[in-house]
């Protein structure tokens, strides 16, 4: 009594999961959307807002710097004080830096005040020309081209799109299989109640289990759907069915020829590099001018008359020369083992992308040598089936095999496809076009 009523207990159980996953599949198959890669990156690209505030930033950027290539003028205003104990009048000034070169500057300055007893305005003006004889370079360079961030971001856009469609495709293809072998269970379960003082003890705890498993399945697609609508950009209640075809091809990589694309591709490399180099100019400089600092600077003064003036002056630190060298021997020491290693941790980033594409192609292979396996099995059983050798179920049980191996070799693609982009994006080219060479 205590069984049957833990059968019908397991079978309500069942009968409502079926009619939960009937009624889902029902109102996700109205709301259900074909999306392409093409689609979603065209979407992404438009409603993403993260990528929204990259350009506004990027048009910030651009602004401020073609600003730093224009005089910068300040103003001043002094409405009233008192000197001395003497009152003064209202004074004002305009000062113009003029950008020459990261050694050479250009100052001038114009003072209007206005005498408190006389009201009369005094204007004065000076001119102020400066040249660092043995500055050292400066840094600008070492920072990303507004074209270079551009191609980054977007890469990264593209990776994160490609990475959420290639994951939730995977998901709804796992919730497919383990629906069909829960079904497949079901049916089990049907026949063996049809054989008397049969155990279906074992039978019952793959169901619960299977059961339990096509739920945590079904969590997972939801998630990747909000996790995919959040990077598009969209607001509505979309559900995806990612539509996606790999385009395998016979080409080799050989870390030589990409090594060039790599390094060249890299900001933390060229900032090591630009690292190094400074620090080999400062210690260069430091031998050739005994540490000397020289300085020419030019001036001319309007006012009450006019004046001028021209001068070279030079300076140095009081401080152990030995000591100096010593430091400055030790920066570039450090400057070249910090670009050794950078040049180290990209290679083994190239080598590990190449070993996985590698590793996703022999996978590939495999996964066909098994599907055809598994095929084959199918048509034999097929065949035993129309001869009465073989039950329906055990035909299930080899289109099942089928269905998984299908599945699994299609995932190996997707892999391979996903080893290819981010192997092309560490070289730096554009994803953008390229992804559809291998995926579309």
């Amino acid at each position: 009594m205590i069984i049957m009523k833990t059968r019908l207990r397991l079978s309500a159980g069942i009968l409502c999961l079926c009619l939960a996953l009937a009624m889902g599949s029902s109102a996700w198959a109205e709301r259900v959307k074909m999306l392409t890669l093409d689609e979603a990156l065209t979407t992404a690209l438009e409603h993403n807002t993260s990528y929204a505030l990259f350009l506004w930033e990027q048009e910030v950027g651009l602004a401020k710097d073609a600003l730093k290539k224009h005089p910068k003028i300040s103003t001043e205003l002094r409405p009233a004080g008192v000197e001395d104990g003497a009152w003064q009048g209202p004074q004002g000034s305009l000062t113009i830096a003029v950008p020459l070169g990261g050694s050479v500057s250009l100052d001038g300055r114009l003072s209007v005040a206005v005498d408190a007893q006389s009201v009369a305005v005094k204007p004065t003006g000076s001119l102020t020309l400066g040249y660092d004889l043995f500055a050292l370079p400066g840094q600008e360079s070492l920072e990303p081209s507004p074209e270079e961030s551009m191609r980054r971001q977007v890469n990264s856009l593209v990776l994160q799109v490609l990475e959420l469609l290639v994951d939730l495709r995977k998901a709804m293809d796992i919730k497919e299989y383990e629906e069909a072998v829960l079904q497949h269970l079901e049916a089990q379960l049907k026949a063996a109640r049809q054989t008397p003082n049969y155990d279906d003890l074992e039978l019952r705890r793959k169901l619960r289990d299977q059961i339990s498993v096509v739920a945590a399945r079904s969590e997972e697609v939801d998630h990747l759907q909000l996790q995919l609508r959040t990077v598009l950009g969209v607001e509505t209640e979309e559900f995806y069915q990612p539509v996606l075809a790999v385009h395998l091809f016979e080409q080799e990589f050989f870390e030589e020829e990409l090594e060039p694309e790599l390094f060249a591709a890299s900001p933390e490399l060229r900032r090591a590099r630009g690292e190094l180099e400074r620090a080999q100019t400062e210690l260069e400089l430091e031998r050739k001018t005994m540490g000397w600092k020289v300085k020419v600077a030019g001036g001319l003064t309007v006012g009450d008359g006019v004046g001028w003036n021209v001068g070279l002056t030079a300076s140095k630190d009081l401080y152990p020369r030995q000591t100096i060298l010593n430091e400055l021997e030790l920066a570039v020491a450090k400057a070249e083992h910090a670009l050794e290693l950078q040049e180290s941790a990209l290679r083994g980033e190239l080598r590990g992308a190449l070993q996985a594409i590698k590793a996703a192609q022999n996978q590939v292979q495999l996964l066909a040598e098994l599907l055809e396996e598994a095929q084959e099995d199918l048509a034999l059983r097929q065949r035993q089936h129309e001869a009465g050798l073989a039950t329906e179920l055990q035909v299930e049980e080899a289109s099942l095999a089928v269905q998984k191996a299908q599945m699994e070799y299609f995932h190996g693609e997707l892999n391979y496809a996903r080893g290819a982009a981010a192997l092309w994006n560490l070289c730096g080219r554009q994803l953008q076009e390229m992804i559809f060479a291998v995926i579309s």
